[in-house]
């Protein structure tokens, strides 16, 4: 009976290393009516979204072609030669398939339309940084411009356009 006892006032009392109760915790705001210089302060909340479009190179005319016996031999004798045309200042982004890097300074874009627009990069930028394609930041009117939008390498170089050509293939003359 004695053992009974004790095991009653040991339940009964608080053990020792017990903690006190906790309060709960005050509100992190305090629910008043705002102040005057409250009422006519205002907030502004900007929301910034950013648009980036990769554009991959292409391999070359001649690696289009199917490879072996398929393999058309009029297309690995003779080259295309390209003319260049005046084109528009601005491209649809969303028309732009491909790029290859062709001349020192400029590469050519390919668009939806199977057009080549040879894009005269700005003083300083080589083609050769593109090889492996660019990014485009997306803009309002959604069109690449000359003298206005950048295209950006992966090795990091960023390279203005200063002119759109059309590029047409000369007809052969056999």
């Amino acid at each position: 009976m004695l053992n009974a006892l004790v095991l009653w006032f040991a339940a009964a009392a608080p053990a020792a290393d017990a903690l006190p109760p906790v309060a709960a915790p005050e509100p992190l705001v305090a629910l008043t009516a705002p102040t005057p210089e409250q009422v006519t302060s205002f907030w502004q909340v900007v929301i910034e979204q950013q648009l980036i479009i990769r554009v991959p190179a292409q391999r070359s005319q001649l690696n289009n072609f199917a490879a072996g016996p398929m393999r058309s031999r009029r297309a690995t004798e003779i080259p295309i030669v390209w003319k260049e045309k005046k084109a528009p200042k601005c491209v649809a982004m969303r028309n732009i398939m491909g790029m290859q890097a062709t001349q020192r300074d400029s590469i050519d874009i390919i668009t939806r339309q199977k057009q080549r627009l040879r894009a005269q990069l700005n003083r300083g930028c080589r083609a050769l940084d593109f090889y492996a394609g660019f990014y485009m930041q997306g803009s309002k009117d959604g069109k690449l411009c000359e003298d206005r939008d950048q295209i950006h390498a992966r090795t990091g170089a960023k390279c203005e356009i200063d002119k759109f050509r059309l590029m047409v293939p000369v007809p052969d003359e056999d």
